[in-house]
């Protein structure tokens, strides 16, 4: 039987429906790990500071933030906040060179600045979700973009492009950064070190948590790296193939059916 020690969740699509709250069933779960003394954690395309407002909103506490994809963890055990990783201006701009033959939405933090393109739902949106006091900069140009690094460079499209997007990055992989699919219409690019999975191997192995006892939970593309580092690996029945074949189980319900308190409910807070 497996032991229970971490548990690390992906939150869109995943712990909730993308841009609504946490549910009273999912907080208290999570208020039963917190009982029991099992670490849990956030990781997410988001920013660490996004990832904060987000658990002050829900009341909850975690011990883990990973953001940005992998580029950036909060610990909160020892009070370390890291950004390890970042792309580099040119890398950015061979991004936009990459994704020109597609309609999007392009957006990176820089500085704690959203850089986003003039009328920019989803930078609006996010913002109002996570009641942020961060802002904005709606550049004038997209020479912007590429000016300084930034931790990463997403792209908003259609989800019909999406797999011709796909396929025109296997064309221009590198060494330096990767393309992945976080969400049916959002592509992103970061540093090629930076991977979820390895900023929560940073974190049990600095904690002295088997492997085993780790389970993570995620929806797509950018978890797979999170799966391969866990004990055990849970996919949302709503996710991407490719993320499935990575995941030892799949939930019995969907996200927008709280399909992860479902299964924690069901198969983890037993073993505990």
């Amino acid at each position: 039987m497996k032991k229970v020690k971490l548990v690390v969740c992906d939150i869109d699509n995943t712990l909730v429906i993308k841009r609504q709250p946490l549910t009273p069933r999912a907080k208290k779960v999570i208020d039963t790990l917190n009982e029991k003394g099992v670490y849990f954690g956030l990781a997410s395309g988001r920013p660490v500071h996004h990832l904060q407002s987000l658990a002050e909103q829900w009341n909850i506490d975690a011990q883990l933030y990973i953001g940005m994809n992998g580029a950036e963890i909060c610990d909160m055990l020892t009070g370390r906040h890291d950004v390890l990783y970042t792309m580099k201006a040119q890398w950015v701009k061979e991004a936009f060179e990459i994704m020109s033959p597609f309609k999007s939405w392009p957006h990176c933090l820089v500085d704690g600045l959203m850089y986003a393109r003039p009328g920019d739902p989803s930078v609006v949106a996010s913002n109002t979700y996570v009641k942020s006091k961060s802002t904005h900069h709606i550049v004038e140009s997209d020479d912007e973009f590429w000016q300084k690094d930034s931790i990463k460079i997403g792209f908003r499209v259609s989800d019909q492009d999406m797999p011709a997007i796909e396929e025109r990055v296997k064309a221009y992989q590198n060494d330096n950064y990767i393309g992945f699919k976080t969400e049916t219409t959002m592509f992103e690019f970061g540093n090629a070190k930076a991977q979820k999975g390895t900023l929560l191997k940073l974190f049990y192995e600095t904690h002295q948590i088997e492997r085993e006892s780790v389970w993570s939970f995620g929806d797509m593309t950018n978890d797979i790296t999170l799966f391969d580092e866990s004990g055990v690996a849970v996919c949302m029945i709503n996710g991407s193939d490719d993320a499935k074949a990575h995941a030892h189980y799949i939930t019995d319900l969907p996200c927008t059916e709280d399909g992860w308190a479902d299964y924690m409910e069901k198969y983890v807070l037993p073993l505990i």
